[in-house]
């Protein structure tokens, strides 16, 4: 037994007579270098992310962030030592933090609309990363409710909330029949709050790809889902965002940061073909997968740019046919250690989708390929 394991284990045994009130404040005492100092982060560092600067300094004073964040830590311990003690631990802190948030709901006088979006926010990405998503569409629709109202300023948390929640809003969408919550109009505005000498700022612990991809992501979805897909204008429109992608250069970035770039572009292209495949293409699905799979080769699959490649990689990903059992296993392989590494088990369902997809198992939805009593989040 790893000395993780064993150390984890022993806390659990003290955990089972510790009461949940107190349980969160022990498990952000014990997990923050563990979990908290390796938080998911693409920029120049850890001490840039948002959390830190507009989440974090919130955990003494509003209770159903501290709950959250301590389910988030318990759940991504929990999936790496496959501790089911662990796992029960983290689900009786999201309850609890989910009873808190409503109560806050119920009072709003007594919470500001920040405190409210970022324990909405830190509920939804722990419902992600558990597992089951059960209450992530409920959180966002609360958080649209939040958005709307006339009163609210994101300025204070320089937009973090509300931009991160408009990528998990949109980002849910390309794997559900649905729409997204927000309108285009509303996504749009959000991210382009922040701006400099005339261009749109970008932070990649908000958005992993550019926002001028991210923006394109928001543009295939919409059109996707909108009535008249037949159309002569939806038709150009789909012609339009392919040229976008084919003229888009990568900004100056080496290493890891520019092949996870390079990815996402070819990404959704793939995602853009295989919504409107009755297009006449530029390019065929099996040399983006080529692609996509060898940059991926050059990143480390326990790195956080590693992380970050889960929605393109499945967008090429459903397209291998039988013949393509290496490439299958080199995402099974990248899939797995992601798991194991960072504890956050939207890995394994997009495995476990993708199994079903391969193998034609069970009915799924050919573009959307969401599956029937089934959520999956790729983010």
């Amino acid at each position: 037994m790893s000395p993780l394991m064993r150390s984890t284990n022993s806390f659990n045994i003290v955990l089972l007579r510790i009461p949940l009130t107190d349980l969160a404040y022990l498990y952000i005492n014990f997990t923050d270098i563990a979990d908290l100092s390796r938080i998911f982060y693409l920029g120049k560092g850890p001490s840039e992310n948002p959390m830190f600067h507009y989440v974090l300094p919130l955990i003494d004073g509003v209770p159903p962030i501290r709950f959250a964040l301590a389910g988030s830590a318990s759940c991504h311990i929990a999936a790496t030592t496959s501790d089911e003690l662990l796992e029960q631990k983290s689900l009786r802190l999201r309850l609890h933090a989910t009873h808190l948030l409503r109560e806050m709901l119920q009072s709003p006088n007594t919470a500001s609309d920040q405190t409210i979006l970022a324990s909405i926010l830190m509920l939804a990405q722990l419902d992600m990363c558990s597992g089951d998503c059960v209450e992530f569409q409920t959180h966002l629709k609360a958080a649209v409710t939040v958005i709307r109202n006339p009163g609210y300023d994101g300025s204070a948390n320089m937009y973090y909330f509300e931009q991160r929640l408009a990528w998990l809003d949109v980002m849910s969408s390309t794997t559900s029949e649905r729409p997204p919550n927000l309108t285009i109009a509303e996504i749009k505005a959000t991210i382009s709050h922040f701006s400099e000498n005339g261009k749109r700022q970008w932070s990649y612990d908000v958005f992993p790809c550019p926002i001028d991809l991210f923006e394109i992501i928001i543009e295939i979805t919409f059109l996707f889902k909108a009535p008249h897909l037949g159309s002569e204008q939806a038709k150009l429109q789909v012609e339009d965002l392919e040229r976008r992608l084919g003229d888009w250069k990568c900004p100056t970035m080496s290493g890891p940061r520019k092949h996870m770039v390079e990815i996402w572009r070819l990404g959704i292209l793939a995602y853009l073909y295989r919504l409107f495949p009755y297009m006449n293409h530029d390019a065929v699905e099996k040399p983006l997968a080529d692609h996509v799979l060898g940059l991926a080769e050059l990143i480390s699959p326990s790195s956080s740019w590693g992380y970050a490649l889960l929605w393109p990689t499945f967008q090429v990903a459903v397209t291998l046919g039988d013949d393509a059992k290496k490439e299958k296993d080199q995402i099974r392989s990248r899939l797995s250690i992601a798991l194991e590494t960072i504890g956050c088990r939207h890995h394994s369902n997009a495995l476990e989708t993708l199994e079903v997809v391969w193998a034609r198992s069970k009915e799924f939805d050919p573009f959307t390929i969401s599956i029937p009593g089934r959520t999956i989040m790729l983010v």
